[in-house]
């Protein structure tokens, strides 16, 4: 009889717990589906984190024309209201460079350039070279700052070619990011300021693929847990 009454008393009490997770879960997806039918009407290209399902999706109109798959989330920090976003600021450490091209300034002549050699007889016709980046010239490593200061930091999974160094820095980031990103927010909290940074980790080329896509000024939504 005890026992009865024990579990009828732990179910009155989590039944209003639940009530209340669930109520504040549709609060979050109302609030959501409004900010993404505002983005939606611009017909341009917008992305959503949707961070309890673990994706990033490409969306135009409302409707997904890509997904990738988050592979590992940690989260530091969470920004009270905010859905919607502005991409201010993409830095990488190794940041696609295109071949710079020198412009005359009309003081001196402009050497001619070397012609190519004929082709040879039988050969099929020389296509023009392009000086265009590709998704494999993008970075897999980078930080995307959105406008009310919250990072989201974009890490790859370790690639089976990586040398003892590139292991090595992998392996100490991944131990010390928390006792860095405490350090961080001590630091914002004595500037009045709060230190909100989300590190997910995608697969190599996805990675590339985000960075490729995803352009300063671009609207992004965010599914917070």
């Amino acid at each position: 009889m005890r026992l009865i009454l024990t579990i009828l008393l732990t179910l009155f009490l989590c039944v209003p717990v639940a009530a209340r997770d669930e109520a504040a879960d549709l609060v979050q997806t109302n609030r959501l589906l409004r900010a993404e039918f505002e983005l939606a009407k611009s017909q341009q290209l917008y992305f959503l984190f949707d961070l309890p399902a673990a994706s990033i999706q490409f969306r135009v109109s409302g409707v997904t024309v890509a997904e990738l798959p988050i592979l590992e989330l940690r989260s530091w920090g969470r920004p009270t209201d905010g859905l919607a976003y502005t991409l201010t600021k993409r830095t990488a450490s190794k940041e696609p460079k295109r071949e710079q091209i020198a412009i005359p300034d009309g003081k001196e002549e402009p050497k001619p350039a070397a012609p190519p050699p004929p082709p040879k007889p039988g050969d099929p016709p020389r296509a023009p070279e392009l000086q265009a980046l590709e998704i494999a010239d993008m970075p897999t490593e980078y930080d995307l700052r959105l406008d009310d200061g919250t990072l989201l930091a974009i890490r790859s999974t370790l690639p089976a070619t990586a040398g003892f160094k590139e292991k090595f820095r992998h392996y100490l980031d991944r131990y010390s990011w928390y006792i860095s990103r405490s350090l961080l927010s001590i630091s914002h909290h004595r500037q009045g300021t709060e230190y909100n940074e989300m590190l997910l980790t995608l697969p190599e080329r996805e990675a590339r693929m985000l960075y490729w896509s995803f352009q300063e000024g671009g609207r992004c939504l965010v599914h917070w847990p």
